[in-house]
């Protein structure tokens, strides 16, 4: 990387999509403030059932629309001077100007948005970029036979070093030795393809190993101590990581004997280019029990389990920030052969970051 490049934690990509919120966290002409990339938004859900998003900022004189309230007929009054604006954030009445034409361009700033499978996007970028780009799918948040655990953090630190961090678990130890982590993680080969989900630039890395002992705690979550092994993390975009774990007994693999699995979901939200919103949704299928206490729900195991988990990769991320804030002067980060993962997630994002450039 030369002198004049950004480092990859400085970068801030807008034509992405990224999470707001769950389907279920936006009531019927309730106002919702989030900040994404650096732009204070507002949400509603339309009485005809529709989630919309604007720039926060009254037309008017800036101020933020999310203090103000709704009007009869669904329209949204500013609390400053009353102007009121439709669900297409044209405004249609401006109480100091009754009867007066309202100007065409007082208006909101409208920003795309998908509710689907039980998550609101929002792309905060310049529209006409989103082309044939979708959310990526996640039917399991709101299957029925699937069961959740879900979270939500603040972390001081740019969201390309969560990224990093998703593609990789050559960090389960020593990070999370005393849970999931164990040096042997460290050894398994991999396979790493790039490519397209639902027409975002994508990175999957998958690990298998048969005959393969796991660490007491996946064991527990996913019943087989020793095991065939299959894990999968996908990075999809800037917004999203995919990661899964299946395990089968020794030798089961290939008649798909008594398999056990966990799929999450990494949602990144970036605030600015120092902090981000982590969003996590662990989804293991109905019915799926503790190895160690069949009485026990396994999600209710990973509940446990995995709020100490994050909180080392939190940890961990806040004080990579730390550090990369600092003047690199001499300094030169070597990369390893087990990042290639991580490598080519970076050209991926830099590539789009170049794009808007």
């Amino acid at each position: 990387m030369s002198s004049s490049e950004p480092k990859a934690v400085d970068i801030m990509i807008l034509n992405a999509w990224y999470k707001v919120g769950f389907s279920d966290e936006f009531e019927t002409e309730e106002l919702k403030r989030h900040v994404v990339c650096e732009k204070v938004l507002v949400f509603w859900r339309t009485a005809e059932g529709e989630v919309v998003g604007f720039d926060d900022r009254c037309c008017h004189k800036r101020m933020p629309i999310s203090a103000g309230r709704f009007l009869e007929g669904g329209v949204v009054e500013c609390p400053y001077h009353g102007l009121a604006f439709n669900s297409e954030g044209q405004c249609v009445k401006i109480p100091s100007a009754p009867g007066a034409p309202i100007p065409k361009r007082a208006r909101l700033l409208s920003y795309k948005v998908i509710e689907q499978d039980g998550v609101v996007w929002v792309w905060p970028g310049d529209a006409e970029k989103i082309g044939n780009v979708r959310p990526p799918a996640t039917p399991e948040i709101v299957s029925p036979d699937w069961e959740h655990i879900i979270g939500e953090l603040h972390i001081k630190g740019n969201s390309v070093l969560m990224i990093e961090n998703g593609l990789d678990i050559t960090h389960f130890y020593p990070l999370h030795g005393n849970t999931i982590g164990q040096a042997a993680d460290s050894v398994i080969e991999f396979d790493l393809t790039t490519g397209e989900t639902n027409g975002c630039d994508s990175v999957t890395v998958t690990r298998q190993a048969d005959n393969y002992p796991q660490s007491d705690d996946f064991a527990d979550l996913l019943t087989h101590q020793q095991a065939d092994s299959y894990s999968i993390q996908t990075m999809v975009g800037p917004g999203t990581i995919i990661a899964g774990r299946t395990l089968w007994p020794a030798g089961g693999r290939k008649e798909n004997k008594d398999p056990k699995c966990l799929k999450n979901y990494h949602f990144l939200t970036p605030i600015d280019r120092k902090s981000h919103k982590y969003t996590y949704v662990v989804n293991m299928p109905k019915g799926q029990m503790s190895g160690r206490d069949p009485s026990v729900r396994a999600v209710d195991r990973a509940k446990e389990l995995f709020k100490d988990v994050f909180a080392e990769d939190i940890w961990a991320i806040e004080k990579q920030q730390e550090m990369c804030e600092l003047p690199d002067g001499e300094y030169r980060e070597v990369l390893l052969k087990s990042d290639m993962a991580l490598a080519r997630g970076r050209k991926v994002l830099d590539d789009l970051y170049k794009k808007e450039l």
